[in-house]
């Protein structure tokens, strides 16, 4: 394979191009091709605010939520009916919020950090490590401007 002869300018004679200068030539147009037709520019991760929480215990042997996120009222109050909560079901505004749902198994279960990336929010779940004969549910109410999904799930599922 033969490479091309470059002429110097600054010298009059004749040199190879090395490589380290071929590649960061070609980088350069690519990213310049980029910017000149508006290639995705990455979106930007931003933190989501916890505005409530709540935690509740599912029996072994009944089969826990398999939802990540709740967005009606029905589904809400079936979940919080199966995770045995205590108190009275509360009332959300389901256009504005939504409920994240989280089971383990494990004494404590809380959600540790939410942030959305291009419309995907990303959860990260805290477990205890011991195993006790019940599930632990998590419930975590969430603004839902901006969120098209759960960890990559569609909302609702």
């Amino acid at each position: 394979m033969r490479r091309r002869k470059v002429e110097s300018r600054m010298l009059g004679t004749a040199h190879r191009c090395p490589p380290l200068i071929r590649f960061l030539r070609l980088l350069l147009a690519v990213l310049a091709t980029g910017l000149v037709t508006g290639a995705p520019v990455y979106a930007k991760v931003t933190s989501v605010k916890l505005l409530q929480a709540w935690s509740g215990r599912v029996p072994l042997g009944v089969q826990p939520p398999l939802q990540s996120s709740l967005v009606t009222p029905a589904d809400f109050a079936r979940v919080w009916a199966q995770c045995q909560m205590k108190d009275t079901v509360p009332a959300i505004d389901f256009d504005k919020r939504l409920v994240l749902v989280a089971v383990r198994r494990g004494s404590v279960v809380r959600f540790q950090s939410m942030q959305v990336d291009d419309g995907n929010l990303k959860t990260s779940v805290v477990v205890s490590p011991d195993m006790p004969a019940y599930m632990t549910c998590a419930l975590a109410l969430v603004d839902r401007a901006g969120v098209a999904k759960v960890n990559g799930a569609p909302l609702g599922k």
